[in-house]
């Protein structure tokens, strides 16, 4: 895949890259994305890009590729991120969100990808004594508390790779999560998919 980058799957000879498509096929490929109409399949993809978007104004903070280059810098900009872009974003994906999912009853590939960053940005916060949002935002506490409650997850919520593995690079980060724990470069999973 001459498009590969960061991060990439392999199922077989294929050759998957970029975060967005990476989950719009696991979704397809697991089955979870499986019975959305175009008007829902629309709606996770727009929850998808929204959160990207959140994502990529989380890295300016984190990294020092923006404004945030030392530190030093790191508490402020992370206190502007929360009053600006964090609740830019939080209140458009709450008004965006069904419940108790974004399209619904059934959890899709894009709320397993906000829920990272609801979660990174409410580990962040209480790091740093800020308001996380969600107070403002009940559909996607909701939506936050009912993914973490689920016992198809509970395997994965005890896990070191979500318990103690850093969200963000030791190495250039400001801020790396939950711990320091560099995971040594390249993770590899293997996962077995059903035949279709």
């Amino acid at each position: 895949n001459s498009c590969a980058t960061l991060p990439y799957l392999v199922d077989g000879g294929l050759v998957v890259s970029q975060s967005n498509t990476c989950a719009l096929y696991l979704g397809r490929r697991l089955g979870i994305d499986d019975g959305m109409s175009g008007t829902y399949q629309t709606y996770n993809h727009t929850v998808l890009d929204q959160t990207y978007d959140l994502r990529n104004d989380l890295m300016k903070v984190v990294y020092p590729f923006g404004s945030t280059k030392t530190k030093a810098d790191f508490e402020a900009a992370a206190k502007k991120h929360f009053e600006r872009n964090v609740k830019t974003h939080f209140t458009k994906l709450e008004g965006f969100c069904i419940g108790p999912f974004m399209t619904g009853v059934k959890p899709r590939s894009g709320d397993f990808v906000l829920w990272e960053m609801l979660d990174q940005h409410i580990i962040l916060a209480r790091a740093l004594d800020l308001d996380d949002w969600l107070g403002e935002c009940p559909k996607l506490a909701t939506l936050h508390s009912t993914m973490r409650a689920l016992p198809e997850l509970a395997d994965y919520f005890a896990a070191p790779c979500y318990a103690e593995w850093s969200h963000n690079s030791p190495a250039y980060t400001h801020f790396t999560g939950h711990g320091d724990m560099d995971q040594g470069g390249t993770v590899e999973e293997d996962l077995v998919f059903p035949r279709e």
